[in-house]
């Protein structure tokens, strides 16, 4: 069954995107991203565009996690959105090790000419943050 997702709202675009790093569809998940983004990596280190972006993205696609999100904030004005939430990531590495982390998402999403939504800053790791 192939599921049908609205990215011309910001939470339908989550949830593609989502689905993307679920199923291993790296060229999916780089689809969600604006020619000027930027994915903020663990260390805080700003990667520019989806050719860069690209290297991140292969890990989590490789792994097929799955990955849920909870306790959602949106916010949106004009064309720009904020998307704001918790995760929580389950899988395998290649040698079979168990992968389990959490965290807190902060995206700014940006509408495009064909009225889709997609990230434009992608910090996946915001909640780094606040910790000691």
């Amino acid at each position: 069954m192939t599921e049908n997702f609205d990215r011309t709202h910001p939470a339908g675009a989550v949830k593609y995107f989502r689905h993307c790093i679920v199923t291993g569809n790296l060229d999916g998940a780089l689809s969600c991203f604006d020619q000027e983004a930027i994915y903020i990596d663990r260390d805080g280190e700003e990667i520019s565009g989806p050719e860069n972006i690209k290297k991140p993205l292969e890990h989590l696609c490789n792994w097929k996690p799955d990955i849920q999100g909870n306790k959602q904030k949106l916010t949106i004005v004009g064309d720009l959105a904020i998307w704001v939430d918790q995760w929580m990531l389950k899988a395998f590495s290649p040698d079979g090790t168990p992968i389990e982390m959490k965290g807190a998402t902060t995206c700014m999403m940006k509408k495009n000419e064909e009225g889709i939504w997609l990230w434009l800053v992608d910090n996946p790791f915001a909640g780094h943050l606040f910790e000691d």
